[in-house]
């Protein structure tokens, strides 16, 4: 520890001083001569200890030295955990990277934990536990998983621990960053890095998935294709088999060859769905003879069935000219095509062309129909099924039909609160059309464009006709457009949601007309914008659930499952309590493997409680689970009250992309140290790297200044020599 003190001398404070010493020496030399010799030497030792000490505050020294403290010098070790840490280099004889790298780890703690304060963290897809190197050695080791995020890492140990207290980080990893921040902006230099390379360079002896290309969306019954991506390192030529299967199910297989070392191959494997939703599919290798990786011959793969279209059924007994420039409007569209269905019986509908089946089987996979609401098309059984249908989360046109009235007190029309009444006499034509207050800024009747523009837009529609007039009494629906007959207003677009689902209802015969001449002869009119985004807003009802859940369909094995479920209603998340529970799908086996056995069955259900609702009203947390598919069902509840439920399908397993490329990647972690002033060197020659670390230059210290004229001693100093002189003085009668 090098010391050095620093003098800030007042001149006048010194003059004063040294005119004070020779008064007093003078005084005791000259005025007291009869005093002996040894009392004179008394008194002027304590008139001199006064006078040094004030000296001494004159000069005001302040003590300065350096201190480096363990805790000041904090040396945080980034252990590399991650997949590809799993591959033994020189064939499967040796340690894995992941054991030389956690052995290295261990060895120097030891070395440096004299020196430094060594705190161990591993990390692959995210950084874990930060911790002593005595509980690192004593941890159980668990299996790599996930891709290797560095970046994200570094910044996540920055904000986790003051940096002002780590003298450096230590990186150990084979380099091979594929996820996240790039490590060199998160560092941004604010510590020295260094990094040991584990691993080689060159290929290690395995053959493996290094790429699949999968569409994320397939049409039923449609065949279509993945591309795999098969390449091998340092072995002689093979033939295998590339599987493609989704649980115990095999969908197609192809063949596939390597001629040698570091050859590689594409082949396409085709598949038809025809289940409509999400399925996860995996791409097996078959096993490999000598091949000491396992995990780099699978990959697991989220695939979305759909229709070619989606589909709008019309159930009605008639095809009349609204319901032609209905469907002209939803076509307009080309994602969008329109079914009719013709009624069969009290309680069936039979397609166009197609056989006999219930509404609900019609409607299996729909997200918006539109209805005829008569009593003719609307039977109790058939308005039961719809009503079961808009309460689960679809929606419904309920269009008013122009001859036939809808049955007295249906079951439908009293969940909607609605009521109508026949005219007393015929009222003819519109004389107008208007936005009410809430039309005005509803998607439906704004037609893609703002309240004024949609105004004048209806107030220049042609007329129509309402059926019957219509009212709403306390029920979901509400009035989006008035028509005006005379003297009498009455609704002819309504708007809401019931259950689950959305529903509009339109009581306007001729609708036709707004399609024909709205934009002049010929025109296209609003058919497209009118009818297409009526049918757009039926088709959104997801959109109005009261709690959202959103999960990552596809997470590493071995990993936790991050989970959130988000509350409409924010304000409601208070006191709020969220769990999630996941059930094991039956009839799919662990994912990413084709030859395993289905989820056992004795499997229960996992589940988890989130953390604490933000103040946007969102709740997060993980769940661990096992390899496979399961439903998350995520629940919120505030006292007993159940605020809302939502589901989604997720799979646990293999992604391989951490398997794409097994080298490793020295660059990365060289130009990481260069940036912050740090070195690099493989593990097998870690000199330089510990030879730098145990410098002086790499440990933090801080400069400790000590104003040392501010203290106890030098005022007991001035107050003893005071008492001395003044007790010396009284004791010789020179007071």
């Amino acid at each position: 520890m090098k010391l050095s003190i620093d003098l800030s001398p007042n001149i006048v404070a010194l003059a004063v001083l040294a005119c004070c010493v020779a008064l007093a020496v003078a005084a005791y030399t000259t005025r007291y001569p009869a005093l002996p010799r040894h009392r004179r030497l008394i008194l002027l030792g304590a008139r001199a200890l006064c006078l040094a000490a004030l000296l001494f505050a004159s000069l005001a020294p302040v003590l300065s030295y350096s201190s480096a403290s363990r805790e000041r010098n904090r040396l945080l070790l980034l252990v590399d955990h991650s997949g590809s840490m799993e591959v033994r280099d020189g064939g499967g004889g040796g340690r894995t990277r992941r054991e030389a790298a956690d052995s290295a780890a261990s060895a120097v703690a030891s070395e440096l934990g004299g020196r430094y304060d060594v705190r161990v963290a591993p990390f692959d897809i995210a950084l874990g536990p930060i911790g002593k190197a005595a509980s690192w050695k004593s941890a159980a080791p668990a299996p790599g998983a996930g891709e290797t995020a560095l970046g994200d890492a570094l910044r996540e140990a920055l904000e986790r621990a003051d940096p002002d207290s780590i003298a450096a980080l230590l990186v150990l990893s084979d380099g091979a960053v594929n996820r996240g921040e790039d490590p060199e902006r998160a560092l941004g230099g604010v510590l020295p890095a260094f990094a040991l390379v584990v691993g080689s360079a060159e290929d290690p002896p395995t053959t493996g998935i290094a790429g699949v290309e999968s569409p994320a969306e397939v049409v039923l019954g449609r065949q279509s294709s993945m591309t795999v991506t098969i390449r091998q390192g340092s072995r002689p030529a093979i033939r295998g088999t590339a599987r493609l299967s989704e649980g115990t199910r095999e969908l197609s297989r192809a063949s596939f060859s390597l001629a040698g070392p570091g050859a590689s191959t594409n082949i396409s494997i085709p598949f038809t769905l025809t289940e409509r939703g999400k399925h996860f599919l995996s791409v097996t290798l078959d096993s490999i003879s000598g091949d000491p990786l396992p995990q780099n011959k699978r990959r697991l793969v989220a695939v979305t069935a759909r229709q070619a279209k989606r589909t709008v059924p019309i159930v009605s007994t008639s095809w009349d000219w609204d319901l032609r420039s209905f469907s002209r409007g939803v076509e307009e569209d080309t994602a969008w095509a329109v079914r009719r269905l013709s009624l069969a019986g009290d309680a069936q509908v039979k397609p166009f062309g197609g056989a006999t089946q219930s509404l609900t089987s019609a409607l299996d996979g729909v997200e918006a129909v539109a209805v005829r609401f008569d009593a003719r098309t609307m039977t109790p059984r058939r308005e039961a099924e719809l009503l079961r249908y808009i309460e689960r989360g679809g929606g419904a046109l309920l269009w008013i039909d122009p001859m036939s009235r809808p049955a007295a007190g249906s079951a439908l029309a009293k969940a909607l609160g609605l009521t109508w009444r026949e005219w007393l006499r015929a009222p003819g034509l519109s004389t107008s059309i208007e936005l009410t207050q809430a039309g005005l800024g509803h998607e439906i009747s704004l037609l893609g464009g703002d309240g004024a523009t949609a105004a004048a837009t209806w107030r220049d529609l042609p007329p129509v006709q309402a059926p019957i007039a219509v009212t709403t009494r306390s029920g979901p629906l509400t009035a989006l457009l008035n028509a005006h007959f005379g003297l009498e207003t009455t609704p002819i677009l309504l708007a809401g949601r019931l259950g689950a689902g959305r529903v509009a209802v339109l009581d306007a015969a001729g609708a036709y007309r707004w399609g024909l001449t709205a934009s002049g002869l010929g025109g296209a009119g609003i058919e497209a914008s009118f009818f297409g985004g009526l049918c757009t807003w039926l088709s959104r009802s997801p959109d109005d659930r009261a709690v959202r859940i959103s999960a990552l369909d596809l997470t590493p094995g071995g990993r936790a499952v991050p989970v959130r479920l988000t509350l409409a209603d924010a304000s409601r998340a208070s006191g709020a309590r969220a769990t999630v529970v996941a059930h094991p799908v039956p009839g799919n086996g662990s994912a990413g493997s084709a030859t395993l056995g289905p989820a056992s069955a004795t499997l229960g259900p996992a589940s988890a409680t989130l953390g604490p609702a933000s103040a946007t009203g969102d709740f997060s947390g993980s769940i661990a689970l096992p390899e496979g598919v399961y439903s998350l069902v995520g629940r919120v509840e505030r006292s007993g009250t159940l605020l809302g439920v939502d589901s989604l399908r997720i799979a646990v397993g293999e992604q391989g992309i951490e398997y794409e490329s097994l080298r490793s990647e020295p660059e990365t972690l060289e130009r990481l140290a260069a940036s912050s002033a740090g070195i690099s060197a493989p593990l097998r020659g870690p000199g330089p790297v510990l030879t730098r670390l145990r410098s002086p230059e790499v440990a933090r210290s801080r400069l400790v200044q000590m104003d040392i004229f501010h203290n106890p001693v030098l005022f007991l100093a001035l107050i003893l020599g005071a008492t001395v002189e003044w007790v010396m003085r009284k004791r010789y009668h020179l007071l």
